[in-house]
């Protein structure tokens, strides 16, 4: 095999040629490798509130975390609460929802501090730990509107 210096293949057809098809079989190769198994799974709509002593919360993180030991999700669903402290769910696309399954819920209020913009939440874990979470929801086919999160 012989090794061809840029300079050398730019002025040889024969050689310039050659990398030209070298680079586009490597540049193949590295782009049909990519994603491999992080397709987007299957999902449901899925939808809720989240309220503090009867208002509507904003700014809330929702994820749900898979109860399921053989579908561990690459995508974990997730949703930020608005004015109305309603969320939509999200899985890998906006706004399409969750896998159906169990899971558990937690919630992060997310807030930057300091000068190099480090999010911290603002709940100080309180309600993030999904081994300590009080909340459980079931995702079935079809839409799903959950039941409202009453954080205390």
């Amino acid at each position: 095999m012989r090794l061809v210096t840029i300079n050398r293949s730019m002025n040889n057809p024969i050689d310039r040629r050659r990398t030209f098809v070298l680079l586009f079989l490597l540049g193949a190769a590295v782009l049909g490798g990519c994603g491999k198994g992080l397709s987007v799974p299957s999902t449901v709509p899925v939808s809720g509130v989240v309220k503090y002593k009867g208002k509507p919360l904003q700014g809330i993180r929702v994820t749900l975390h898979s109860q399921t030991e053989s579908a561990k999700p690459a995508f974990i669903p997730s949703g930020q609460t608005g004015p109305d402290g309603k969320f939509k769910l999200s899985t890998g696309a906006p706004g399409n929802g969750a896998p159906p399954g169990t899971y558990v819920v937690t919630f992060e209020k997310p807030e930057i501090t300091g000068s190099v913009e480090t999010e911290v939440d603002a709940f100080r874990g309180m309600y993030s730990d999904p081994a300590k979470s009080k909340w459980t929801v079931t995702i079935e086919k079809g839409e799903n509107s959950l039941q409202p999160f009453e954080l205390n």
